[in-house]
C-alpha cells in the first residue's frame, strides 16, 4: 500500500492536500493494544489463561504444543481517531507501572491532534486546532513534578 509510505513527503503534501486526505480515508486505522507476556509458565496450565492481572482483558493461553497464543486488550481505537507514536514519562516510569501515555492523533493517517490516554481507564484528552498538524509528542517532565503527568 504505497500511499502509506509516501503521503507525508512534503512535495506530496504540497501538490494536492485534498487528494492526500481523500486517499488517507482508505488507510487502515492503527489502534493501541496491550499484550501481556507471562513470565512463569507451568505445563500444568495448558489450555488456561496465564494472565492473572486484574486490570486487563488481555489473555495468554498455553497450548499443548507449548506455544502461547496472545490476545490483546484494545485500549484505544475508533474510526478517524487513531493513536500513534506512544510516549510515556520514561525518566520516572521506564520499566514500571504507569498510567498515562501520549500519542499523535490521526484522522485517517493525517496527523491533526495530540492525545493523552489513561491506559487504566481508557479516558482520553485531545489537543487539536484547525489547520494544525503536530508531530509525535515527547514528554518533558516539570523539574519539580510530583505527579506522573506533570509536564
Amino acid at each position: 500500500f504505497e500511499f502509506i509510505y509516501n503521503y507525508l513527503y512534503l512535495a506530496n503534501l504540497r501538490a494536492n492536500w485534498d487528494e492526500v486526505k481523500r486517499q488517507a480515508e482508505k488507510a487502515p486505522q492503527p489502534e493501541a493494544r496491550r499484550y501481556v507476556l507471562p513470565l512463569n509458565i507451568d505445563k500444568a496450565d495448558t489450555g488456561k489463561n496465564l494472565v492473572t492481572l486484574p486490570y486487563t482483558t488481555a489473555t495468554a493461553t498455553l497450548h499443548s504444543d507449548e506455544t502461547i497464543w496472545l490476545e490483546p486488550e484494545v485500549i484505544f481505537s475508533g474510526p478517524r481517531h487513531a493513536f500513534e507514536f506512544p510516549q510515556i514519562n520514561y525518566r520516572k516510569y521506564c520499566g514500571k507501572p504507569y498510567t498515562y501515555t501520549y500519542g499523535l492523533g490521526l484522522n485517517h493517517f493525517v496527523p491533526d491532534r495530540l492525545c493523552k490516554l489513561n491506559v487504566k481507564t481508557k479516558e482520553t484528552w485531545v489537543w487539536q486546532e484547525p489547520d494544525a498538524y503536530p508531530s509525535e509528542p515527547i514528554f518533558v517532565s516539570h523539574p519539580d513534578a510530583l505527579e506522573e503527568d506533570d509536564g
